[in-house]
């Protein structure tokens, strides 16, 4: 499975969809600051999917992974070519210093993400 970096995410030019896939109550809490951004919550996809293309390269992120990383496998075997997971999710891309909006809750600030081979 694919995954990468938040900080690679941000600087990076390629076109693609960031596709936060928390429930809806998460993402209206707080959320990453990022254009081509999208909430999906992962319990709406089978009504949802009709919606997104499946050639679409799609970057999915949840608090720190995991459900991102269950959705991957979870497109893939429905025909989606290239989707990958942000590691550690919102607990990395904050703990990388990257533009949020809202406030997360202090279980999830002071969480830790176990993602490896990336910064922070």
């Amino acid at each position: 499975m694919n995954s990468i970096c938040p900080s690679h995410l941000a600087s990076s030019a390629e076109d693609f969809l960031l596709l936060d896939i928390r429930e809806r109550f998460e993402f209206n809490t707080y959320r990453a600051d990022f254009p081509n951004y999208l909430n999906i919550p992962f319990s709406e996809f089978d009504e949802e999917l009709p919606n997104l293309q499946r050639n679409r390269k799609l970057i999915l992120i949840c608090n720190n992974g995991l459900r991102s990383r269950t959705a991957v496998q979870f497109l893939a075997e429905r025909g989606f070519t290239d989707v990958s997971s942000v590691m550690g999710g919102l607990v990395k891309w904050q703990q990388n210093g990257l533009p949020m909006t809202g406030t997360p809750p202090d279980f999830i600030s002071h969480s830790r993400s176990f993602a490896k081979d990336c910064s922070a």
